[in-house]
């Protein structure tokens, strides 16, 4: 996955601009727009290029923010376009967040990240376990619709917007075809973060599929006990 990523790390913003037809950034400032707690401190997982983690920044102007990632590509671009230093990013697995101590966030966030972890049921046990209690999980993520002919359409969109940047990089392409088939219906994701101990608060969707979970850190032992 580091080395998959690393290939398609310099086309990955303008990956993000098509997907979305360029409504990503307005998804990320709403999806922040919408937080019920202020951080002190706040974790993007799977941050890439940096992008929701600078949304935060902006919108909580005395957190500290740490974007992980599995890439050192990406966080290479996520530093370049870093102007604040209250951002800080550093490479690992969003699976297993080695170094982070139990409950030190007040706030952690994903965007379109978790479709990619091979185990996603053990990356919300590991955001359980490093939330406090009554933190938030922000998820902005694409999700299968229920309408067959909307889920035809746009994972035809996807599928050809995502193979335009992984051409010759076929190991990338693979992924990507992978990762489109795969997809979760929303109500599948809830049934995974309600055993990982998380509790929806509210749910907003961006048309064609792309939506947007709050939720509230429950019972973090009864995570660890998942595990």
């Amino acid at each position: 996955m580091r080395n998959l990523f690393s290939e398609i790390a310099d086309g990955y913003d303008r990956m993000n601009r098509l997907l979305s037809l360029g409504m990503d950034r307005r998804w990320r400032r709403l999806a922040v727009a919408g937080a019920t707690v202020r951080p002190v401190r706040a974790l993007d997982i799977a941050c890439g290029t940096g992008d929701f983690a600078f949304e935060l920044a902006r919108r909580f102007e005395d957190a500290e923010v740490l974007g992980v990632d599995l890439s050192p590509k990406m966080l290479d671009v996520a530093r370049r376009k870093n102007a604040s230093p209250r951002v800080v990013f550093a490479e690992g697995d969003s699976m297993r967040l080695a170094g982070i101590s139990d409950c030190s966030f007040q706030l952690c966030s994903c965007a379109f990240g978790l479709r990619n972890f091979a185990d996603r049921r053990q990356a919300l046990r590991e955001i359980a376990r490093v939330l406090a209690p009554g933190g938030e999980l922000i998820v902005l993520e694409f999700f299968r619709p229920c309408s067959s002919a909307l889920w035809l359409a746009v994972s035809s969109w996807i599928w050809f917007a995502s193979s335009l940047f992984a051409h010759g990089k076929a190991s990338a392409y693979r992924h990507l075809r992978e990762s489109i088939r795969r997809m979760d219906t929303e109500e599948e994701f809830l049934s995974m973060l309600e055993e990982a101990g998380f509790r929806p608060c509210s749910r907003r969707r961006f048309f064609p599929c792309c939506t947007c979970f709050h939720l509230v850190s429950g019972d973090a032992a009864k995570a660890r006990r998942a595990a």
